[in-house]
């Protein structure tokens, strides 16, 4: 019987508003690596005694240098299964927003990376579970932010989990 996986793994959706429109990040994988040549989403391993939330953050600035301006909960877990490891993974989805002038600089993990819009995004990425994640993300927050509109307040990620501490003067 397979094995549920929880808190292994967790799914970054960097993002940016310019001016009336929204755009994701796909990331393009080296053709000589597992999925190569597939546009992908940032994909973090949990590290042990790691949050999600802070999972998210390392893997957003190692594989892309951007850091996170906003972060929500986009309220979809994917959902998949390995049969290689007999594992069934639930992987929560986090959007977060960048700066729109933060330049991507990429891991040798990825040949090339390009901001799109959702639609592209949801032509582009291979996975239906990253297709529903963008389509939640642009619905209930990305979209409403590029029409000037307050995004889901419910799903905003406390900036308390993801920036650092602030260290006191002694």
């Amino acid at each position: 019987m397979p094995k549920i996986l929880a808190g292994a793994v967790v799914d970054v959706y960097p993002f940016r508003v310019i001016e009336d429109r929204s755009q994701y990040l796909a990331l393009k994988r080296m053709p000589n690596l597992p999925l190569g040549n597939t546009w992908q989403v940032v994909h973090a391993r949990i590290e042990r005694k790691e949050t999600a939330v802070r999972a998210a953050v390392r893997e957003l600035e190692q594989q892309t240098g951007l850091t996170p301006t906003g972060m929500w909960n986009i309220d979809y877990v994917n959902s998949f299964f390995s049969p290689e490891e007999d594992v069934v993974f639930l992987v929560p989805s986090i959007g977060v927003l960048v700066d729109n002038n933060d330049d991507v600089s990429l891991t040798p993990e990825h040949v090339s990376w390009e901001w799109v819009s959702s639609t592209t995004a949801l032509k582009r990425f291979m996975w239906v579970g990253q297709r529903l994640a963008i389509q939640t993300l642009q619905e209930e927050i990305a979209g409403p932010m590029a029409d000037n509109q307050q995004p889901n307040p419910y799903l905003e990620i406390d900036a308390a989990l993801y920036t650092p501490p602030k260290r006191g003067r002694r």
